[in-house]
């Protein structure tokens, strides 16, 4: 009899053990997504939106005056850059073009291929602050570039 009432106890933990180790290994094997998280400062375009954005921004654009030093991408742009990756491994890197539309400035980010060449097929537009260049979006202080 004792050992029955000991059984029926150890029944549910066993149970709660048996389910907790299947949940966590079905949760350890889902792959992650691979768009980006929901962000209004991301958004998936197309080519002609891209193209567009680009010809927006070249019209107006003012030749820089100084050497580029560098390059600021902001943590929406890597999670874009990773999205890109995820969804073709073939990428060997990412392209950023400046771009406007509707008079904001946006970054348009693409895969490129092995070759050099703009990979097409997820083409993403970011409004994030403090992307582009250097200068002039530049950390004055660094000591990088001292």
């Amino acid at each position: 009899m004792k050992n029955k009432k000991i059984l029926w106890t150890a029944l549910p933990f066993l149970a709660g053990a048996i389910f907790g180790i299947f949940i966590l290994g079905l949760f350890s094997f889902t792959s992650p997504s691979k768009s980006p998280a929901p962000n209004p400062a991301i958004a998936r375009i197309s080519v002609a939106d891209a193209n567009a954005y680009f010809k927006n921004y070249y019209r107006s654009a003012t030749p820089y005056t100084s050497t580029m030093k560098g390059f600021n991408v902001a943590l929406e742009e890597l999670t874009v850059m990773n999205s890109i990756l995820a969804a073709d491994p073939t990428v060997a890197g990412f392209r950023c073009y400046f771009g406007t539309n509707a008079g904001a400035s946006i970054m348009i980010i693409c895969g490129v291929d092995a070759h050099g060449s703009d990979m097409t097929g997820n083409i993403y537009s970011s409004t994030a602050t403090n992307i582009g260049p250097c200068p002039p979006i530049c950390d004055l202080t660094s000591p990088i570039t001292q």
